[in-house]
């Protein structure tokens, strides 16, 4: 079966016994991690027992499809429920986890942790389809997300978090769950005694994971700001940053312009529209924003969601380098704002 929001949230905290497999998988490799380590911690709660943990790979089941059910039928020598974790590649495993579903047989969860799997993958239709099974589909975090982890380990470490440092959070995090998990127990233990989590302190925290260099490149852009943009963008591709997550980035707030646009066509005035935006632009950037606003009117905005569309596609398709790609939308977009 097919899990939605309510169910997975469920799920975690309180598994059927009914259901012998769970497939997670998507795009944010961190949030499946996440929620791979969170179910099987609820059956074994050390997951290096060796006598109630089995792992497999997808290619060690291809090559014997046996290998499946006999983990998955094996008793623990010290007693106790069993968990068998499969990290799945590309392989189609569909026949043996078929067969291991149809048989009755006394069995551990099995859990499979994948990368994104299209409609079309055999082992995630099956998953799908199947009464004792399930698929939990992991996709970046949004907003609402993002804000409820912010709170939930604040929550946990007994922290008090006030709104322009939790709006910073929310602006400047990533979007993979395990990153945004280890940038805030970073905040957390910078904040050491203090209960109350101020703006500076996310910034200082968290300012060095490459976010706020993201927005630094972004602004830059929609500025015209060639050698600001040419400078900090070598230095997040010399640290690591994803050209898609920059590129990702630019849509956003070219589509935040949009917005806001919008609002002053209906007579509002930038100043308005800008505070209407949720979540708020970061104050660090508010007057800047205001002045792109005027460099960018609605159309001009729409050729450049247009370019930067093209460009996260051909980054994932093309095989020609992400950055050179990534690169060159940002500097025509950058040359279209001096005009």
């Amino acid at each position: 079966m097919k899990f939605n929001a309510g169910k997975t949230a469920a799920f975690l905290t309180q598994p059927d016994p009914s259901i012998r497999a769970v497939l997670i998988y998507g795009t944010d490799q961190g949030l499946v991690h996440e929620r791979v380590q969170t179910l099987a911690k609820f059956i074994v709660e050390d997951l290096s027992d060796p006598f109630r943990v089995s792992e497999l790979t997808g290619t060690e089941i291809k090559a014997d499809p046996a290998r499946l059910i006999d983990e998955a039928s094996a008793q623990s020598l010290i007693g106790g429920e069993r968990v068998v974790l499969i990290k799945l590649g590309g392989e189609d495993i569909s026949k043996p986890l078929l067969q291991y579903l149809d048989e009755e047989v006394q069995s551990s969860l099995v859990i499979l942790e994948a990368s994104d799997l299209t409609p079309r993958s055999p082992v995630r239709k099956l998953m799908e389809k199947s009464d004792n099974a399930g698929a939990i589909a992991c996709y970046s975090d949004n907003l609402s997300a993002l804000a409820s982890l912010i709170d939930t380990v604040m929550r946990d470490h007994q922290k008090t978090i006030n709104s322009e440092a939790k709006n910073y959070l929310i602006n400047n995090l990533g979007s993979d769950r395990m990153v945004s998990r280890r940038e805030l127990e970073k905040l957390v233990t910078y904040a050491g005694d203090q209960t109350d989590i101020l703006l500076d302190d996310a910034i200082a925290a968290v300012g060095d994971n490459g976010a706020l260099s993201i927005d630094e490149i972004i602004y830059a852009v929609a500025d015209g700001n060639r050698e600001s943009l040419e400078t900090n963008l070598s230095r997040a591709f010399v640290e690591g940053t994803s050209p898609i997550q920059v590129v990702r980035a630019a849509i956003r707030h070219y589509q935040r312009l949009h917005l806001a646009s919008g609002y002053m066509k209906k007579g509002q005035s930038s100043g308005q529209a800008v505070k209407a935006l949720k979540p708020p632009i970061l104050f660090l950037f508010t007057d800047r924003f205001k002045r792109q606003l005027d460099r960018w009117p609605g159309e001009k905005i729409g050729r450049a969601l247009a370019v930067l569309t093209e460009a996260e596609v051909n980054c994932k398709s093309t095989g020609l380098p992400a950055e050179a790609i990534c690169g060159r939308a940002l500097m025509s977009l950058s040359q279209a704002a001096r005009h």
